[in-house]
């Protein structure tokens, strides 16, 4: 039991991480000027501020239908893919692994090399991408961090 606990709580940071991946991933990637670190999320139409509840990745895009609640602009699709694609990528790996801190370690590499795919695909910004891309990599190594205590945790709970 102590495990599944252990294992919903990785799985649940890599769902925020999945969230986070069209702030994170796509803020680093052309015509977008504003900072990885901005916790403000934004329609990238009308720029009105999206509810703490509208910013769960996948269910929200699920409860507004694709679309924008205050201008009914349509949400790209490839940010939805790019949620799933993390977040079950990121799961599945630490699962196969079961969820040992190599898992979580390795899930971690997927997650940089998916960012770095979709920078390269939909090219990089030209304002200060490195201090950006050095942001986005440091907020990534704190949830390293934590999912990697967690793991550990799990470890030292099987050989109890």
């Amino acid at each position: 039991m102590k495990h599944i606990i252990i294992y919903i709580a990785i799985c649940a940071v890599y769902y925020n991480i999945g969230g986070l991946a069209t702030t994170n991933i796509l803020r680093l990637t052309a015509g977008n000027t504003l900072s990885v670190n901005n916790s403000r999320c934004v329609c990238d139409n009308c720029g009105a501020k999206i509810s703490p509840f509208l910013q769960l990745p996948i269910i929200s895009y699920i409860v507004c239908k694709g679309k924008c609640r205050n201008c009914k602009a349509k949400i790209p699709i490839y940010s939805l893919f790019l949620e799933i694609t993390v977040f079950l990528g990121m799961s599945l790996i630490s699962f196969v692994f079961d969820f040992s801190m190599f898992g979580v370690a390795l899930s971690f590499i997927y997650y940089e090399a998916v960012r770095i795919v979709v920078v390269c695909v939909r090219r990089k910004r030209t304002i200060d991408f490195v201090k950006q891309y050095l942001i986005a990599v440091a907020s990534m190594i704190l949830f390293f961090a934590i999912t990697e205590s967690m793991a550990l945790l799990n470890f030292y709970l099987t050989d109890v």
